[in-house]
C-alpha cells in the first residue's frame, strides 16, 4: 500500500508539474535528407567549440577541413524520423509555434502532422534566378487558400542578388499588399559556401543596409532579418534605428556560431536598446538536437534579464505575428 501511495503521489506530481514557458520559433525548415546528401548527415555545433583553421588554396576544397569542431551532431536516418524528432523536441521544450520553410510538399506534410504548431512559409525563389513573375500570382493564391502564411526564407544573397534587385519588386509589393510577414536571409551563410554549395553567394550581399530603399518603398511591409544579419551587427543596429518596423531573428547564430561570438553580437543588439525586436529562431534543418542548444544560448546568457529572455523566446514574436489575446492565453495554458 505504501508503494502504491508513493507511485500515485509521483504520478500526481508529474501531471501537475509546471510546464516550461512557451516559445515561438521564427525559423525552421521542412526539408528532406536528400537535399543534404543522404542519411546521418553531420553538422558542427560550433556553439560548443570551433576553430576556423581555413583551407589551403593549393588543394581541392574540402568543406570538412576548414574547421576543427569539438561537437558534431548527426541527422536521423529517415525523413519521418526528422519530423518525429522535431515534434518531440518542440513538445518537450514547449515550442508552441514555428515558421517552417522548405519544399512545398514537405511543408504541407509537416503542417498536416501538427497543424496548430507549424506556420507554413514559402520562398520567392524555387530553383530559378530571378523568380518568374508568374510566381507572384501563385503565391497570392497560396495565401488566399491559407497554404502560405509567411514569405520565408527569402534568399537573394544565395543567388548573388541584392535584396532590392528590380526583379524582386513585385514580390515585396505583394507582401505589403497582403500584409504577409517576410523573413529574409542576411549575414552568415554556409562556411566556404561559394566553393562548394552556393557559387553565387557573396558575404557583402548580407549587409542589412541593402534593405533601406525597399523598406522606404514599402513602409507597411512586416519584415524580419533572419540571423540578425550577423556579423554585420553595427549595420543591423543602424537599420533598426532608422526603420522601426524591422525585427530580427537570431537563428543558427545561436548554435552554428561560437558561443562567445554569438553572445557578443546579441549583447550589442540588446545594449543598443533593441531587446524588444529580437525573436528566437533555431534554423532547424535536419538536426533536431540543435533546437535545445539554440534555446540554451538565450536561457544561459548572463547579460539577459528574465524579462528579456521571455521577450526573445516568445513575446516579441507574438507581437510581430499579431497573435490575439486568446492565442497568447492558450499558449500559456490560461
Amino acid at each position: 500500500m505504501t508503494v502504491l501511495l508513493m507511485l500515485g503521489a509521483l504520478a500526481l506530481q508529474s501531471a501537475t508539474a509546471p510546464q516550461a514557458p512557451p516559445i515561438i520559433d521564427m525559423h525552421m525548415h521542412a526539408w528532406t535528407l536528400d537535399e543534404f546528401g543522404g542519411e546521418s548527415v553531420p553538422a558542427c555545433v560550433a556553439a560548443q567549440g570551433v576553430e576556423m583553421v581555413g583551407a589551403d588554396a593549393g588543394k581541392p576544397f574540402d568543406f570538412t577541413a576548414q574547421a576543427e569542431c569539438k561537437a558534431m551532431v548527426y541527422s536521423p536516418a529517415t525523413d519521418a524520423a526528422v519530423l518525429a524528432d522535431t515534434i518531440a523536441q518542440m513538445r518537450r521544450l514547449n515550442i508552441v509555434a514555428s515558421v517552417i520553410a522548405g519544399d512545398r510538399e514537405v511543408v504541407a506534410a509537416w503542417r498536416k502532422a501538427e497543424p496548430a504548431r507549424f506556420i507554413p512559409a514559402a520562398n520567392f525563389f524555387v530553383d530559378d534566378n530571378p523568380p518568374p513573375l508568374s510566381r507572384v500570382d501563385e503565391l497570392e493564391a497560396r495565401v488566399a487558400r491559407g497554404e502560405t502564411l509567411v514569405f520565408a526564407e527569402v534568399t537573394p544573397q544565395y543567388r548573388g542578388m541584392r535584396p532590392d534587385d528590380p526583379s524582386l519588386e513585385p514580390f515585396w509589393a505583394l507582401a505589403e499588399k497582403l500584409d504577409v510577414p517576410v523573413g529574409i536571409h542576411m549575414g552568415y551563410g554556409a562556411p566556404g559556401g561559394p566553393y562548394w554549395a552556393y557559387p553565387k553567394y557573396r558575404a557583402a550581399l548580407g549587409n542589412p543596409l541593402l534593405l533601406e530603399d525597399l523598406l522606404v518603398r514599402h513602409p507597411k511591409m512586416r519584415i524580419y532579418v533572419m540571423h540578425a544579419g550577423m556579423p554585420f551587427t553595427d549595420e543591423m543596429i543602424a537599420l533598426l534605428y532608422s526603420h522601426p518596423q524591422v525585427y530580427v531573428d537570431i537563428s543558427a547564430d545561436n548554435w552554428g556560431v561560437a558561443r562567445a561570438e554569438f553572445h557578443h553580437q546579441l549583447k550589442r543588439l540588446v545594449d543598443a536598446g533593441y531587446g524588444k525586436r529580437i525573436m528566437f529562431g533555431s534554423d532547424q534543418m535536419v538536426w533536431p538536437q540543435t533546437i535545445e542548444v539554440a534555446i540554451e544560448a538565450i536561457a544561459e546568457a548572463p547579460f539577459l534579464s528574465e524579462n528579456q529572455k521571455r521577450d526573445i523566446l516568445y513575446n516579441n514574436a507574438a507581437r510581430f505575428l499579431r497573435l490575439t489575446p486568446q492565442e497568447i492565453d492558450a499558449h500559456h495554458g490560461r
